[in-house]
């Protein structure tokens, strides 16, 4: 079941997302971005980035 994002239902907000390029992650990063949120993200490898995020490279 796919819910539709309100794009202003995170406007305005800032969001840091932990370990945002797969899975759960992943899911969550997109939906704070479909919402209108700024996101950031970290990651190990940005393999696949995800347009709109910013990563931070976590070792």
């Amino acid at each position: 079941m796919r819910v539709q994002a309100d794009p202003a239902e995170f406007a305005g907000k800032r969001v840091l997302v932990s370990g945002g390029t797969k899975g759960l992650g992943r899911a969550t990063v997109e939906r704070f971005l479909a919402g209108g949120a700024r996101v950031i993200t970290a990651a190990r490898v940005t393999r696949d980035p995800i347009d709109g995020a910013e990563y931070v490279e976590a070792a």
